[in-house]
């Protein structure tokens, strides 16, 4: 319908990757978020040549991005020497994470790697240290498991988990300072991954406005201002750019959590 009407469409979290895959992608839609591919394929060589885990079990949420995440990880770790040990999905909204974590205890696992979020992945990190599990299979998964502010909710459950991503309100540049101060001073908590992939969005639209001074009623030229001033904006967690199928090619971070202060 998008495409057929040819009205200019922002994707800021959406990150399946068949949205923007070659045969499939439109040219009025824009994704300012990274694909599932992008960070945990990455993730998974990544793992190999920092970290000594071989064999690792994926735990998803069961959703087409979870399917997607599982199947980035898997090419990216198993093509750097890796073993998957075994996928499980795990359906939104389960209240009780416990009879997937007991299929841990038959596994011979090095670690586990997690795409989860919101009340999701604050039960499944929760439940995970009450089965003591935490100090046995490390955690490193997509950084919506562990995103910034479900960290007060999951308190020292959640320390020590390896993620990836595109933005973490910690990171430290002048840019995501200024990000976050503003955030901070208008809704008294720091903003998500998921704030800034939205503020991006919003950046992306106004620099094209201000870029056609205001007049839209081209679809056209908004669609190629969209495209003209991606690389003009100043986005929290560093330049971005698009591909040809307008997707965003993005700074993609390594985060750990720890305890400073409270």
């Amino acid at each position: 319908y998008v495409n057929q009407q040819k009205i200019p469409l922002i994707v800021p979290v959406a990150f399946s990757k068949e949205i923007t895959a070659p045969g499939k992608a439109i040219p009025w839609l824009f994704r300012v978020i990274e694909t599932t591919d992008q960070g945990n394929f990455a993730m998974g060589q990544w793992i190999i040549k920092n970290t000594p885990y071989r064999k690792i079990v994926v735990m998803s949420l069961d959703i087409v991005a979870g399917r997607d995440v599982a199947g980035a990880f898997r090419a990216g770790f198993t093509g750097a020497g890796g073993q998957i040990v075994k996928e499980i999905f795990i359906p939104v909204g389960t209240p009780d994470v416990s009879p997937y974590l007991a299929q841990l205890t038959a596994l011979a696992a090095d670690a586990v790697y997690v795409f989860s979020g919101g009340a999701d992945a604050i039960r499944f990190v929760k439940t995970y240290q009450e089965y003591g599990l935490k100090g046995k299979l490390p955690i490193l998964g997509y950084n919506t498991t562990v995103d910034d502010i479900l960290l007060p909710a999951m308190g020292d459950a959640a320390v020590g988990i390896i993620s990836v991503g595109t933005y973490s309100a910690a990171l430290d540049t002048p840019e995501s300072r200024a990000f976050v101060r503003d955030y901070e001073a208008k809704y008294t908590s720091w903003p998500s991954a998921h704030s800034e992939r939205g503020y991006v969005a919003a950046q992306l639209i106004m620099a094209a406005i201000d870029a056609l001074k205001g007049d839209v009623s081209d679809r056209a030229k908004v669609r190629e201002a969209l495209l003209s001033v991606v690389t003009k904006i100043q986005p929290p967690r560093g330049p971005i750019r698009f591909d040809r199928w307008q997707q965003a090619i993005t700074p993609v971070y390594i985060t750990k959590v720890e305890r400073r202060g409270n």
